[in-house]
């Protein structure tokens, strides 16, 4: 599945990013790799430059600058924190609360994120989450999870249950030029509407 085009200007193309596909390319590319980029070169003709990275295994919205320009507003809309990044996630188990706030610092530096659950599935296992990090370190949404007491799944680097891929979805990003939306991953949708179908356990 190739990614999705939400969004497009002369200076900015937003994208629903599949999961697998790379943001930029890896240090030891291989010739399987699927790159944003590269399929953007191709399918546009862009030598285009990411305003931000998803991890490879993290679907959903991704903004890249079409010129050198556009990169440099984008670039300095996140470092004045003009852009707030809503995620979903499914993970394991459901907090004690519906909202919660991570406040543990990463690599030294204060980092804070949102948690709430939407929905928790029926088993009481699982739950689909929604994560607003108020920061921007590298794997905070993961770190700070594991943190509460959730890892999510997929994540086994953090302690998450097993499953295809790290379970989370950048699903909106707000800046000042519009806010732009991508529904669940479908291989999400799929495992998430899996859990909330399966029938409950009874008790032994």
């Amino acid at each position: 599945m190739e990614p999705a085009i939400l969004f497009e200007t002369d200076d900015f193309i937003v994208i629903d990013k599949p999961p697998s596909w790379l943001s930029i390319p890896a240090r030891e590319p291989k010739t399987t790799d699927l790159v944003v980029g590269e399929w953007l070169a191709r399918a546009k003709g862009l030598s285009p430059l990411p305003v931000h990275r998803l991890d490879r295994f993290t679907s959903g919205v991704m903004m890249i600058a079409k010129n050198p320009e556009a990169h440099r507003l984008g670039n300095s809309w996140f470092e004045d924190r003009e852009v707030k990044k809503v995620y979903h996630f499914i993970a394991s188990p459901p907090p004690s609360r519906p909202a919660l706030q991570i406040r543990t610092p990463i690599q030294g530096k204060p980092s804070q994120t949102l948690f709430e659950v939407i929905e928790t599935a029926p088993s009481g296992i699982t739950f689909l989450g929604r994560a607003t990090p108020l920061t921007g370190r590298f794997h905070q949404i993961r770190e700070h999870a594991r943190e509460a007491g959730f890892p999510l799944l997929g994540d086994r680097s953090h302690g998450g249950a097993p499953a295809e891929r790290v379970c989370l979805h950048a699903h909106s990003l707000e800046t000042p030029i519009g806010t732009f939306t991508a529904p669940l991953a479908p291989d999400l949708l799929t495992l998430w509407n899996d859990l909330r179908n399966a029938t409950p356990r009874s008790g032994s």
